[in-house]
Order: C-alpha cells, then structure tokens, then sequence
C-alpha cells in the first residue's frame, strides 16, 4: 500500500505550477515539476500512478517528491551532473600522452591503464574516453593526434 501524499505541502497554486511547466526548457526538471503538479492536481493521488503518467518509476517519483518537500520548486532545478569519472584530469593528460606514442589495441590500453594508473577500466570505458579524447584508430594503432585547422 502506497504513502499518502499530503498536497497541502505544495505552496505554489495549479496556475503558478502550469506556468513553470510551460517555460521549462530541461526535460528532466520538467518532468520533476510535472511530478509535483499531478500530485496536487489529481484526486487521490498515488506515486505509482504519477510515475507511469510521466514515464519514469515510482522510486524516481518518490525521489523528486522528497527532493520538492526537502527545498521546493528550486530544489527540482538542481542539475545532478551523476558519479565523479574514473580518471582524473592527471591521468587523463598521461594517457593523452601515451597516446600520441600509440597503442596497439584497446586491451593494451587497457593493460597500460591498470599497470600504469592502477585503475581497471573496462573496454566500453576505454572507448568511450578515447572518443572523447580525439584518440583514433590509424591503420593498426590508436594514436592521439591534435586537431588541424
């Protein structure tokens, strides 16, 4: 059995809260609100209801409501940038520099990494920071070259 959602702890009217939702441009604070203006627009209101209506689960709903009780409409606006990466700057510019030598295959880079770094980072992870590095594939190794204009 669902928690009872209390909207009197809602202190903007269904007007002011039609009005954030018309000008939010972020689809992740606009989903937030949206969350806060069924439960104070619906009779009877229950997460998990408000959670399919909006697209996301109910433990996700459960968690922008307590965020709304915690701070309010500006608590919504926060953007939550997700965990630290990891690979810090440092290591980042090392492998960058590794890279401009060259390395055989992600599995070397991966090697380097461990060995290196001491950090296990899988394939995807690897692939991923070497296409946000500029690291390349050229023929049979993965080089960083800098951009030419």
């Amino acid at each position: 059995m669902g928690r009872k959602l209390d909207k009197g702890l809602i202190k903007e009217s269904v007007e002011e809260l039609e009005k954030l939702l018309k000008k939010e441009k972020d689809a992740r604070v606009y989903r937030r609100i949206r969350v806060i203006y069924l439960i104070k627009t619906m009779e009877n209101p229950k997460l998990q209801e408000i959670a399919e209506k909006v697209g996301i689960v109910k433990k996700t709903a459960f968690e922008y409501w307590d965020w709304y009780k915690k701070g309010g409409i500006e608590n919504l606006k926060i953007k939550y940038k997700g965990r630290k990466p990891r690979l810090n700057k440092e290591e980042l510019e090392k492998f960058k520099e590794k890279a401009k030598e060259g390395f055989d295959s992600l599995k070397s880079m991966q090697e380097w990494i461990k060995r290196e770094l001491n950090k296990e980072l899988s394939i995807k992870t690897i692939s991923y920071w070497c296409k946000k590095l500029g690291i390349k594939k050229k023929g049979q190794t993965f080089k960083y070259q800098e951009e030419r204009r």
